[in-house]
């Protein structure tokens, strides 16, 4: 599930950069679009998880795997940048 909803993220913040960037031609802009995609997709999926998950509300969200998911949105983010630059040249 997890590692569903990395990939998920990862993929549509890569179409959204690339698209932002090809419209724009401002990588920095590119690049906030995906963060903000990331941060709004990752944290809105471990708090939708929180809120239905009865052990992950006794125990905290430590004792699951989802609090990997907000801890991954700069590393998705820097792996868009590589995507913009390799895309740039």
């Amino acid at each position: 599930m997890v590692s569903t909803l990395i990939f998920i993220s990862f993929f549509l913040s890569a179409i959204l950069s690339i698209l932002t960037f090809t419209k724009t031609k401002n990588k920095w802009v590119a690049l906030l679009v995906a963060f903000c995609w990331n941060s709004v997709f990752l944290v809105g999926s471990t708090w939708i998880f929180y809120l239905f998950n009865e052990e992950a509300k006794l125990f905290g969200l430590g004792h699951t795997s989802f609090f990997v998911l907000p801890l991954l949105i700069p590393i998705i983010s820097w792996f868009d940048y590589f995507i913009i630059e390799v895309i740039r040249k």
